[in-house]
């Protein structure tokens, strides 16, 4: 595949479509997005694309928007030729501005192709991707610096017993949660020191939480794969665009062109295929292109 200045026009517009549409649920595309951005890039070139060259085209594009990104927050204080969009500095800068920005030399002359398509796809995604939890992934997991250890008065840490002898231990609580917490009156010995109160959280009660949380988690991913089943069993464009050709609808003709226009809505495509024969169907075409156009 090789891609031209326009062929990128298309498949980023493409792109950051479905991801307004919200099918790109974590870092990439989903199925149905990528079955979309298949068949409207085969649409309008006549080249079909597999997920794997639309997938491959998505990290591509990703690399550059993450390299021009750099380059941007360099450009404050060197020279910006504002008609090309790039930067303007001298071979001895662009030679370290290479080492530190691996990959950057390609847009000494050519500014970043599609800069607001790239945003809508890669501005909100992280380097690293840290800060972001996905339930409906595979691997649903918090991220463990979200998680803090409960304690009395805010405190995070907990310190040894042998060290401070002062924190008393409430053990009622596992047997009276409902309880409250007792005032704690200071002996004579350590009346000096202000004792705290750590309560103690059973073990069985944070193994029950974490159960709970689990069943939530799987109801959610179960909801997510029955939603993707039900998008993947709909007719794609490319497969109702094979039974307008089946029905005598070639290309170039008024029902070829026709179709092209109707079958980017789902309803009509449903509709389409509810007719029983292709010469009803070829008739069908021909009265909607009369609707919108004017009989022949």
């Amino acid at each position: 595949m090789h891609w031209t200045d326009a062929y990128l026009t298309i498949i980023c517009q493409l792109l950051a479509e479905q991801v307004r549409k919200g099918n790109r649920p974590n870092t990439h595309l989903n199925t149905l997005g990528y079955t979309e951005v298949s068949d409207r890039f085969f649409q309008m070139t006549g080249i079909e694309l597999t997920k794997t060259q639309i997938k491959n085209r998505w990290d591509k594009l990703k690399i550059d928007w993450t390299i021009w990104q750099k380059l941007m927050r360099l450009q404050t204080g060197t020279g910006w030729d504002s008609a090309k969009g790039i930067i303007v500095m001298d071979n001895e800068w662009w030679r370290k501005t290479k080492k530190d920005i691996p990959g950057c030399g390609k847009f000494k002359k050519k500014p970043l192709q599609c800069e607001e398509q790239l945003r809508e796809m890669f501005g909100n995604i992280s380097s690293d991707e840290t800060d972001h939890w996905n339930p409906m992934s595979s691997n649903p997991v918090v991220p463990e610096n979200n998680v803090e250890p409960f304690t009395v008065d805010g405190i995070n840490d907990v310190p040894n017993e042998e060290d401070h002898e002062d924190i008393i231990h409430d053990w009622a609580y596992q047997e009276e949660e409902e309880e409250d917490v007792q005032e704690v009156t200071p002996t004579s010995e350590n009346a000096k020191k202000r004792p705290r109160v750590v309560l103690e959280i059973p073990k069985k009660a944070k193994s029950s939480i974490a159960l709970i949380i689990q069943e939530k988690i799987s109801t959610i991913a179960e909801s997510a794969a029955s939603f993707t089943s039900r998008k993947e069993a709909e007719v794609s464009i490319k497969e109702v665009m094979q039974h307008v050709l089946e029905c005598g609808a070639d290309y170039g003709s008024n029902e070829h062109d026709i179709a092209t226009q109707l079958f980017v809505k789902k309803d009509q495509r449903e509709m389409f295929l509810t007719l029983p024969t292709n010469k009803i169907r070829f008739d069908w075409l021909t009265r909607r292109y009369n609707d919108k156009y004017g009989s022949v």
